[in-house]
């Protein structure tokens, strides 16, 4: 198989040369591989799944390859292990190169081991309590939390994740003392503050409108840079008076660290078709994601950028890496 595809890659070489089809075409005539670190029906693997529907409508067979496990790290190290013949790109969300290599001294990667190739979708994070809190407002929380150690407590998808720091950050900035509570995944933490047996919690604003739609949950604040369309009454943390938790997570698409610029350029283009069809893009709205494609140059500027942030909240926080 792989004789084959380093077959066909020399033929490709040569053919571009001559060919007067797009090189996306010639591209997309080998099938692709598209790893994903998380378990089928998961946030990122529907998203990976409309994202492969949309690259089938600009020519590409995508195959969705399901390498759960180690917080998305093993569909890292299968793609590092599958070289740069370019049949094989990574969707994960952006934090599984910005974030963890601060958190484990032995990762083994950085966002430098990739070729950055374009965004799918983008969403925030949200601050809830259940639906019989008396807190009505982030404001209304805090004040209750610095009265009563009981109610400051919020529930966690796990330690070391974007929203145990989140939870961290919202004490250091309102000086009110919150104990995090991690669990293995977001939907348990969620299950508890529906149940009344936590008090609050912080995860991914997609896992909480449904039941906040429900009347089970109240969000009363997320991370975004304004209100979300899907939940327009709740304000953002800036408007709560916490600009410094504004915070958008993105799934992105990266190849190998080797994959030849033309590969590279070709699917670039693909992806911001794909992310711009209207099957993706209704695929997304039904899951609370915002369609979000940018350039691969533009992904790498924001890799970079989330790199140096996590750094220093990672840093400041005092967390010790894991081995």
């Amino acid at each position: 198989m792989q004789g084959r595809r380093r077959r066909f890659l020399g033929a490709l070489g040569a053919a571009l040369g001559c060919s007067m089809l797009p090189i996306r075409q010639l591209y997309a005539r080998a099938p692709l591989r598209m790893l994903v670190g998380f378990a089928p029906g998961g946030a990122v693997d529907l998203v990976a799944r409309g994202l492969a529907e949309g690259m089938r409508t600009q020519g590409y067979t995508t195959i969705v390859e399901n390498k759960s496990g180690a917080g998305g790290r093993i569909a890292v190290d299968a793609l590092l292990a599958a070289g740069g013949e370019g049949n094989s790109v990574l969707l994960t969300p952006s934090t599984n190169l910005t974030l963890y290599p601060h958190l484990y001294k032995n990762l083994g990667y950085t966002p430098h081991d990739f070729t950055p190739l374009g965004t799918a979708s983008e969403f925030v994070f949200g601050f809830a309590v259940g639906a019989d809190s008396p807190a009505q407002t982030l404001q209304d929380f805090l004040a209750l939390a610095q009265r009563d150690a009981r109610v400051a407590v919020y529930g966690t998808p796990g330690a070391g994740t974007v929203m145990s720091f989140l939870g961290a950050m919202l004490a250091k900035a309102s000086h009110v003392p919150l104990t995090a509570v991690p669990y293995k995944g977001g939907s348990l933490a969620l299950s508890d503050t529906v149940g009344g047996t936590l008090p609050s919690l912080i995860t991914t604003l997609p896992n909480l409108i449904p039941m906040h739609k429900a009347g089970k949950i109240r969000i009363l604040a997320t991370t975004g840079r304004a209100s979300s369309p899907s939940v327009p009454d709740v304000p953002t943390f800036a408007a709560a008076g916490y600009p410094d938790l504004t915070m958008t997570e993105y799934f992105a698409l990266l190849g190998h660290k080797h994959m030849s610029r033309e590969a590279a350029q070709a699917l670039s283009q693909t992806v911001i078709d794909a992310v711009g069809s209207p099957v993706f893009e209704q695929a997304m709205r039904q899951l609370y994601f915002l369609p979000k494609a940018t350039t691969s140059e533009a992904l790498k500027q924001q890799l970079d950028k989330g790199y140096t942030f996590w750094r220093q909240i990672v840093q400041d926080s005092g967390y010790t890496p894991e081995i």
